[in-house]
């Protein structure tokens, strides 16, 4: 089994890369930066003229409320320092080898023929994604098996922040992970596996989704382990969901998450303890739970 992994270049995605290549010991290659888009300047100024009225509203807001954009995001570094602080030194110190590339401003994406011929010269059976841009057609006819894991329950949010929204939502139940074949859509393929974590009193977004990922790691192992035993199953999504794009965050909904935050998890807790957590399609190996 040939395993190569395209992900992105924070601690926690080279957590990732550490416990796969470690539980598995099948990886062969990896390649870091692949959430980054090069985007030409008449591209991104045909980008940003397509989404004008969420470019000016967002600048606004973002003004407006910065000292809660930077609060939220200090939240999210110290959670993730403390689940997966010194991945990174681990990979470079023990598996630097297995790096193929990072994706630089020479190429637009890592969907470039130069990414994908990368790939494919690596002959992978499984490739692990997590924490890219959106992936093209060429590198998911470039192995069997194309697995992503997404920080969100899949297909009840889907896209970014998708740990962060049900904060803004007031939605219970719907932090989690989802580990899925890839499709052309937006965290809309078949699932193999969904979860939710145990979520503590003394949580905020940034434990939460650093939880997610920790459970999501789990699962890819788990669904490397069910293809190397040929018994991987998944099952396609039942509903559309919500979808959320990067547009649609600003630092005002940073404002709104830390005024709802202390009572949302407060009445999270509750629910979680007296089992009255809505009861969603949760998924194990295709299998509704």
């Amino acid at each position: 089994m040939r395993i190569v992994i395209l992900t992105h270049s924070k601690e926690r995605h080279y957590y990732l890369c550490n416990q796969i290549i470690e539980k598995t010991g099948s990886v062969v290659g990896v390649i870091t930066g692949a959430k980054v888009i090069n985007r030409s300047r008449y591209e991104s100024l045909k980008n940003r003229l397509k989404n004008f009225k969420f470019y000016i509203k967002n600048r606004f807001l973002n003004a407006l409320f910065i000292k809660y954009g930077k609060r939220l995001l200090k939240e999210k570094e110290l959670a993730e320092e403390k689940f997966f602080g010194g991945s990174k030194e681990h990979f470079y110190k023990n598996h630097k080898e297995l790096l193929i590339e990072s994706v630089t401003p020479k190429y637009r994406s890592i969907n470039d023929e130069y990414y994908i011929s990368l790939i494919r010269e690596k002959k992978p059976d499984i490739i692990v994604v997590m924490g890219t841009c959106l992936i093209g057609r060429e590198i998911i006819s470039s192995a069997k098996y194309v697995i992503n894991m997404h920080t969100g329950l899949s297909p009840y949010y889907r896209g970014g922040n998708t740990n962060l929204w049900p904060f803004i939502e007031n939605d219970f139940g719907y932090f989690g992970v989802t580990i899925h074949l890839m499709s052309l859509g937006i965290d809309s393929g078949s699932i193999i596996f969904t979860k939710r974590p145990k979520i503590e009193q003394s949580d905020n977004y940034g434990t939460i989704n650093s939880k997610a990922i920790v459970l999501g790691v789990k699962l890819m192992v788990k669904a490397i382990e069910y293809i190397e035993d040929n018994r991987l199953n998944s099952i396609e999504q039942w509903e559309e969901g919500k979808l959320f794009f990067d547009r649609d965050w600003n630092s005002y909904l940073a404002y709104r998450y830390f005024k709802n935050r202390d009572r949302f998890i407060s009445t999270y807790c509750e629910l979680q303890k007296e089992d009255r957590l809505p009861k969603l399609k949760l998924i194990e190996n295709g299998e509704v739970l």
